[in-house]
Order: structure tokens, then sequence, then C-alpha cells
């Protein structure tokens, strides 16, 4: 059989050398995958960009323009980028609705005065909203009312805090920017540090009553939208409400359907006590999300999300297979020891879908492991298949890399399918199940050499690849890879001798 030419036809008589280039062999290894990061959230009238678009984030801080200083997005925005500047960042807000009410809180300093006349000395409050210091220092006959005077012009000069504040009759009043029941999760507390106290002029601790009455999220659905046909390999969004939860799950799921092929994983957090933590996550059934669970931070939960949801997607780009245990989450603060989860606690939350971490002895937040929410199979058999985030990472990976290494070396070139007992010749444009067989082998030894895949043998032993009985234009492949799993736990038994 002759070599088949694209662009060369038999019948030119002009003469000359004609050499056309011809890609389909080109690749020898593993093609790149550069994933793409989404955040969804909110945003606040001084945001420059509408509701409903996408934005890149290219720089540092560019998300404060675009969705408003404070604003959920944004704030979600700049922690990602704080723990991972590398990865494509796209971000979108989304219209809250008529019906949402902002959160709020109070500060009362009068009933902490032990004189009417004002404070006897000098020292400092150290208030902290969100995990920013908004400490005051006090002087010697101040009063209630110019202490909480004071604190809300030192708090709105903060922009980068979720809050306004105003005073009145020696009463701090503080309000969410935005509606919805993020406001209610915004911490605010004195004395987070150690060596930090009330000043001793105080009679009792200003009394802090804790945000809350925020009420009605926007619905994530309307995001879908806009990335209709777009690839986000981590979608990470603040709402842990069961219509959102939902949304994001059926999403996902959609997208990684293989006529979809636009799969991703979804990232939140919930704060709240370690029961509560267990109701959200034996409520969730999803290998597609992530939820990460803590008490008592005084960072707020969408940014915990959005610092793992950043770590995760910088490592598993790198290596979809690789644990992500001990990353550092940036500039996310630990709750005070008496508050952290306990060894116990942590273990029962990894069998309810929630994500865990750690404290080091430095002080810094640390991934122990990052689960997603699936738990049981369709029947509500107990089921770990999809129990840990490196499973989807590499199941994704590998399917990137067939798809493309077909694609490129079979159907781009446009190639005939003929069975495996015709004579193809070289040059040819035809392909049988035995040459696709040959081309899947080689592919799959490079995934084992990357680490993804292991029992490489096995896998050729199982590997079936033939043509369609009904569809004589139609291969059909199965493919059995035997994953890599990740070193997690060593167990060790000490017997000794006296």
């Amino acid at each position: 059989m002759a070599i088949t030419f694209n662009n060369i036809p038999v019948s030119v008589r002009t003469p000359g050398t004609y050499t056309e280039i011809d890609n389909s062999r080109a690749l020898q290894g593993l093609v790149a995958n550069p994933h793409k990061a989404l955040i969804i959230g909110q945003k606040t009238t001084a945001g420059s960009v509408d509701c409903d678009v996408l934005m890149a984030i290219t720089r540092d801080n560019l998300a404060d323009g675009y969705f408003g200083t404070g604003s959920i997005t944004a704030r979600m925005c700049n922690i990602f980028r704080k723990n991972n500047p590398y990865t494509e960042l796209y971000a979108m807000a989304i219209s809250a609705t008529a019906a949402s009410t902002q959160a709020s809180a109070i500060i009362s300093f009068s009933t902490a005065m032990n004189s009417a006349n004002g404070v006897s000395g000098a020292g400092t409050y150290y208030l902290m909203i969100n995990g920013s210091k908004c400490e005051i220092a006090i002087t010697s006959n101040m009063s209630a009312e110019s202490i909480a005077a004071d604190l809300a012009s030192i708090i709105n000069s903060m922009d980068t805090l979720p809050v306004q504040a105003a005073a009145s009759n020696g009463q701090l009043n503080i309000s969410a920017l935005q509606g919805g029941t993020q406001g209610n999760y915004i911490n605010i507390r004195a004395n987070y540090y150690t060596g930090e106290s009330d000043p001793l002029f105080f009679s009792t601790h200003p009394v802090i009553v804790s945000m809350a009455g925020g009420a009605v999220d926007p619905d994530l659905g309307d995001a879908w939208a806009v990335i209709e046909n777009e690839q986000f390999h981590y979608i990470i969004q603040p709402w842990i409400g069961a219509a959102n939860l939902t949304e994001i799950e059926n999403e996902l799921a959609d997208r990684f359907l293989p006529l979809e092929n636009l799969q991703g994983h979804g990232f939140t957090a919930v704060r709240g006590p370690q029961a509560s933590c267990t109701t959200l996550g034996n409520g969730r059934n999803s290998p597609y999300n992530t939820i990460i669970g803590m008490d008592d931070s005084p960072t707020a939960p969408e940014e915990w999300a959005a610092a793992w949801g950043a770590q995760a997607a910088w490592n598993l780009n790198i290596d979809p297979a690789r644990p992500l245990h001990t990353l550092a989450l940036k500039g996310v603060l630990p709750p005070p020891i008496e508050n952290r989860f306990t060894f116990t606690e942590r273990n029962l939350l990894l069998y309810d879908g929630i994500a865990t971490w750690y404290v080091d002895s430095g002080g810094t937040v640390r991934i122990e492991r990052s689960i997603t929410t699936y738990q049981r199979d369709d029947l509500g058999a107990v089921d770990p298949s999809y129990l840990d985030i490196q499973t989807m990472a590499t199941l994704s990976e590998i399917r990137y890399q067939f798809n493309t290494r077909m694609t490129t070396r079979f159907l781009s070139p446009r190639y005939k399918l003929a069975d495996d007992t015709f004579p193809v010749q070289p040059g040819s444009y035809v392909v049988t199940p035995s040459i696709i067989k040959q081309e899947i082998v080689a592919l799959f030894m490079l995934l084992r050499d990357k680490g993804l895949i292991e029992n490489l043998n096995e896998f050729v032993d199982n590997l079936v690849v033939e043509r369609n009985s009904t569809d004589v234009n139609r291969v059909d492949v199965l493919l059995p890879p035997d994953l890599v799993n990740q070193f997690r736990v060593l167990a060790g038994l000490i017997q000794f001798l006296l």
C-alpha cells in the first residue's frame, strides 16, 4: 500500500521536492495538563464588575477592585493567591437575593466600666475581627462612648474587614458588609494571642454578642450558565446550605460524565463543633466535593476553603496521586488549643465525610487528610472507593492523558479502521485494535513511570481492545489500571526485652 499524504496529491506534475509535516507521532511522553481554579462568591456595591461576570485574577489584590475590598469573593481570591500564586485563577460574584439579611454583632463597653466618669488608667483592648487585629489604646478618663467611637473608626478604616461599625451609647454595633449566612461566621473576639488580656481597670469583660441574623444565601445554580462548556479543575465556594451543596455536587457529577468531560472538584468549609460538622458530612455523599470542618478559628470558613483549595490545586496538578498532608494553609489562624478537634474527633470526622487538619508546634495550620464526602454506594453500603481526593484526581489525569493520546494519534489525523488481520503498511492511515492496544500499553508505561499506576503486567493482561459488534466505525476499550495509593499510616510494634 502506498504512503498516504494529506496535502501532496499523486496528480502533481510540476517538478520539485514537496514535504508535508505530520505531528500525529510528535508526542513522546505525557502531555502538560495545566489546571484552572474558580472562586464563586458575593460582591459589595464598591466592586467594579457586575455579578455573573467571569474575571481572571492575575495579580494580588486585583479582586479587591473587581468585587469590593472585604467582600467574600475578594477575600477568598486574596488568600488563594497567598497559598498558590501559580494556578490560573478565575472568580465571579453571583447576585444576592432580595430576601437576604446581614449578620450583626454588639460589643458593650458601658457594662465593663468601673466608673461613670471613665477608666482610671491606661491599657490596650485587644479586639480581633476575622483574624485581623483591631486593638485600641485606652487612656485615662476615656468613657465607654469614646472607646466605642474610636473602635468604630479603627474598624471602618480597615477596608479589608468584612464588616462595618457604628458606635452608640457606649456600644459598638458591627454589621456584615454582605447579606447571607456567611456573615454569621465572622469571628469577633478579644485576647487571641498569648499574653493579651483585658485592661485591669475594666470591672468585667466587655460583652461580645457574636455575629448572628445573616440569612438567605445566593443560588449557586446561577453560576453554571456563565461557565457552561468551560472546565475548571477546582471550584471553591463558601455556602454550606443543603440547596447549594446539592447544586455543586450535581453540577460536578454532570461534568465528570464521559460525554461532558469537564471534570472538577469542589471545596467549601464549615464552622462548628465536631457534632455539627459530623451532621453536615453525614448528610452528603459526593466524590466531587471536599468539606473542611473547624470550630472557633478567627479566620472565616470561606477563607479556609480558598486556602485549602489553593494548596490542592497546585499540588494535585504536579502529582495527582501524592498525599496533601502537612501542607500549610497560609493566612489561616487556628482555633485556641481547647477548641481544636482532638485525635478521636478528627478520626470520627474522617468517617463522616469531613476533611481534617492539625496545628504544628509553631501554630501553623496544616492539612491532615483531604477527603471527599463520598461514604456509601447507591445501595447504601459503606464504600471507601472515592474516599480520598487523590483517587478522583488520578482518574481525571489518566482520562486526560488517554483521551489526548488517542485523539492526537488516531482521531485528529483521520485514521481508517480495520481488523487485526489487515496488512497495515508503514505510512498508511489505517489502524487496527492491536495497534491501538500497543499505543495504550506505551501510554500506561509512562503513567506507571510517573507513579500514577502500579502492576503494569496485570493491566496489560486484563486490557481489552476490540471493534464494536454493532458499529463498525467504533473501537471499545476496557482499561483496568491499578492506581498507586498514598502512604498515610505506619504501624509499629515494639517487643522489648529486659
